[in-house]
């Protein structure tokens, strides 16, 4: 299966993201964000850092898990290559980001990302899966 595909924008840069269930779409927005943020490539997994989101609907706790792995990514310096969803409800998701540090010597930022936006974000179940749209604002 499809883990997600990059759409283009005139303005802005975007992506599907598709799983067998919410957890896994969940998981794979989190690989396609980081993918338009840095070649994830050269990104070990050697440590893992506990997220936590919340939202009063489905979209919006996409858009804040999202949020806030950029966060850590901007201010802490993050680069994630897998993630695990441990639990997720229609309102708060826990999961498991494993990556490492940003190091210039052997990582090159692609695109930096400045937020995740509300513009055409979609999340629905498809036959057989899940399917989310998020762009994000470059």
């Amino acid at each position: 299966m499809l883990t997600f595909r990059i759409l283009e924008h005139t303005a802005d840069i975007g992506f599907e993201a598709f799983g067998a269930n919410r957890q896994e779409v969940f998981a794979n927005a989190g690989r396609a964000l980081f993918h338009i943020i840095a070649d994830t490539k050269s990104v070990e997994p050697r440590e893992q850092v506990n997220v936590s989101a919340r939202g009063t609907n489905r979209s919006e706790l996409l858009v804040n898990w999202l949020s806030d792995l950029l966060y850590l990514q901007d201010a802490e310096g993050w680069l994630f290559r897998e993630f695990e969803v441990i639990s997720l409800s229609d309102h708060c998701l826990q999961a498991v980001a494993r990556g490492e540090k940003f190091d210039p010597a052997r990582h090159q930022v692609k695109l930096p990302v400045k937020a995740i936006t509300y513009h055409q974000l979609l999340l629905e179940e498809l036959e057989g899966g899940w399917r989310a749209q998020v762009y994000v604002d470059i």
